[in-house]
């Protein structure tokens, strides 16, 4: 007898999602989430950036729910989507800095800013030498340094502040960190390849995930 898979896996574990994607801003804690979500989309047709997307019904009680995929778009913290809740899944916040999406870690070999601040450093020992920079130098020079992430951050110098007397270079205060994402988005768009700024944890979601 052949047996049928289900079309909707409602079974599937619940918890079982794609890394680095972001509940948004004011979620419940995950599990009270997911009991007070009704799938209404109103936070999505509130949502001034249009970050908000659902999941579908192959993420089985994820479907329909809502989340930020800061790969794609960053949410500006517009705090529209809170008000819109009808249930109380989203809560409204009254200060930027009390939101809790995740934290970002930042890799320092993949940001032009950190590598624009090295190559600098050895073309001044090279100058010292009588010796000139090398090709390879010379590109990430004209193309460095960045500081976009620090622009974009809505938490700016507290989240993300710059090395004092560097090249713009990033330094990343997970404490202050809400998770917006924002600098992640901007990255992608600057650095070739892999971010050197994503979202690595989701506070909201930490310890909810099914045991593997």
């Amino acid at each position: 007898m052949r047996i049928r898979k289900a079309r909707y896996p409602a079974v599937r574990r619940p918890y079982a999602r794609p890394p680095g994607l972001l509940r948004p801003p004011g979620a419940l804690p995950e599990e009270d989430f997911l009991a007070a979500c009704i799938r209404c989309y109103r936070c999505q047709d509130a949502c001034e950036p249009g970050a908000i997307q659902f999941f579908s019904e192959r993420d089985g009680l994820l479907f329909h729910t809502p989340y930020v995929d800061p790969a794609k778009k960053g949410c500006t913290l517009c705090n529209q989507c809170g008000p819109a809740c009808p249930t109380g899944a989203l809560v409204p916040f009254s200060d930027r800095s009390e939101v809790d999406m995740g934290s970002v870690a930042l890799r320092e070999d993949l940001c032009l800013s950190h590598k624009a601040k090295r190559i600098r450093r050895e073309q001044d020992l090279l100058a010292r030498l009588g010796q000139r920079p090398t090709s390879s130098q010379a590109v990430v020079e004209r193309r460095g340094p960045c500081g976009e992430c620090y622009m974009v951050c809505p938490l700016r110098n507290r989240a993300i502040k710059l090395e004092p007397g560097s090249f713009l270079a990033p330094i990343v205060d997970p404490r202050a960190c809400v998770g917006c994402g924002l600098c992640e988005e901007i990255c992608r768009t600057v650095v070739r390849g892999e971010p050197a700024i994503r979202v690595v944890r989701t506070r909201r979601m930490a310890g909810s995930e099914a045991p593997a």
